[in-house]
């Protein structure tokens, strides 16, 4: 596959971000990747003739100020692609002000025409490990499906587990399209379980705060033997829903309340998710809708496909991506939310050790409260050229890698690659169930 690469940062070749592509250089040695640099943001011409005749444009950037390098935006303003053009992005500041970054550029490719394929946010250094590789690779394998239009078969998701979730209000909201969903994975060779939270006793959160000391919910009804169920027993997830005020829907968002206790612990399942939703929709909301998904399955270490309108031509979009996904066995998703707001709860659980054990064990075991050593070399820069030197020492580790680097990394699977815990949070046999646990409770002992 021939790749028109836009790499945008003002280092040029001095740029980290570059050496994400050059990895993929090494790995994929099929595909040719035309690198090109922004020399003037008012003339685009040079780009837009190699981008006519690629299969796909990638655009490289690292963050500035919540978003992409301004020159960056300057440019996009004058580049012209051709309709249909496959187009996506890789930014290189994980976890740090990307989902911004992210939506302009899908902004970008939606209202010029492109086609838009699910981007990649990590941090430059990533690549200086095989596992940071293996999700770059993993990562371009998707896209080039995507760019292909891979045939799906029969046996494409054989042995994969696949929960429907119909949280519609109302039958008529989303029955149909459940039904319809359920048979288009069947034809795919998945295993399909429906569950409809209609049929489940589900009350709301009373917010008694009892799981944040025993990780327990005092409710007693279905929820918690419907999420042992759906978590221990599925590989995906389809959330299909009405619309509330471009929201989902009130039994989606019951169900969603109670996972307080998931979202603070951590559940680090690694399962692929993506959201139907059947009903008019305000684009603008929507982006709201998807950043507070994105905030739910990041907390969660899953893997998020996408979501897509409960139309014939969404729900083909639905299929065909979300299996890509599976058949590359993708990483999840790292972004602000994610990491932001484990970096929050992890606070509170050093705060409350004592009260919540469990839940400082689990961040305590994920390196959450490790300080990092201050290097002594490290000194003020004065001028260019200082800034220039400080660049090339920083690439010395990635020429190191990329010297020794030939050809695929090794694959793992998931669940159990590297920098991932257990299935259900983190090993916290040090924590000793029988012992009492100081705190409180509203509620008392019969």
């Amino acid at each position: 596959m021939k790749v028109a690469v836009l790499s945008a940062s003002p280092k040029q070749q001095l740029s980290l971000t570059l050496q994400i592509v050059r990895a993929l250089q090494k790995m994929c040695k099929d595909d040719e990747f035309d690198i090109s640099f922004i020399k003037n943001v008012d003339d685009c011409s040079e780009f837009e003739a190699k981008a006519k005749e690629a299969d796909l444009v990638l655009i490289l950037s690292s963050l500035y100020h919540f978003n992409t390098h301004g020159q960056l935006m300057r440019y996009l303003k004058g580049l012209h692609l051709p309709k249909n053009k496959p187009f996506t992005y890789v930014s290189s500041s994980g976890g740090n002000m990307d989902v911004p970054a992210h939506n302009y550029l899908r902004s970008y490719a939606r209202q010029n025409g492109l086609k838009w394929i699910r981007s990649l946010s990590l941090l430059d250094e990533d690549v200086l490990a095989e596992p940071g590789r293996e999700e770059v690779y993993r990562w371009f394998q998707y896209v080039k499906d995507v760019v292909r239009n891979t045939e799906l078969n029969a046996q494409s998701l054989k042995d994969t587990r696949i929960a429907v979730l119909d949280c519609g209000d109302e039958p008529e909201e989303t029955e149909a399209k459940v039904a319809e969903i359920a048979k288009k994975y069947e034809d795919l060779g998945a295993k399909v379980t429906v569950y409809n939270l209609r049929e489940k006793k589900i009350k709301g959160c009373i917010a008694c705060f009892g799981c944040y000391t025993n990780n327990k919910c005092v409710i007693k009804d279905d929820f918690e033997a419907l999420t042992d169920e759906l978590y221990g027993n599925s590989d995906m997830i389809i959330t299909v829903s009405g619309i509330n005020y471009n929201q989902f829907s009130t039994n989606y968002k019951y169900f969603l309340d109670r996972h307080v206790k998931f979202g603070r612990f951590g559940q680090d399942l690694e399962l692929i998710k993506a959201y139907v939703y059947c009903g008019e929709m305000d684009p603008m909301d929507l982006v709201e809708l998807e950043q507070h998904t994105l905030v739910v399955d990041s907390l969660g270490y899953d893997v998020y496909v996408g979501m897509y309108p409960g139309t014939d031509e969404g729900i083909s979009q639905l299929i065909q991506e979300s299996a890509y996904v599976c058949i590359n066995d993708l990483y999840p998703q790292r972004n602000t939310y994610g990491y932001g707001l484990s970096m929050q709860f992890a606070n509170l659980a050093y705060r409350l050790q004592k009260m919540t054990p469990k839940d400082y064990e689990y961040f305590k075991a994920k390196g959450y409260y490790q300080m990092p050593q201050v290097l002594n070399q490290v000194r003020p820069i004065s001028g260019i050229e200082d800034g220039r030197m400080s660049c090339q020492m920083r690439l010395m580790a990635f020429e190191d890698m990329l010297s020794a680097l030939d050809g695929p990394p090794n694959m793992t699977k998931r669940g159990e690659r590297g920098r991932f815990t257990k299935m259900i949070g983190a090993d916290l046999s040090k924590v000793d169930e029988d012992k009492p646990k100081k705190g409180f409770s509203f509620f008392k002992k019969n």
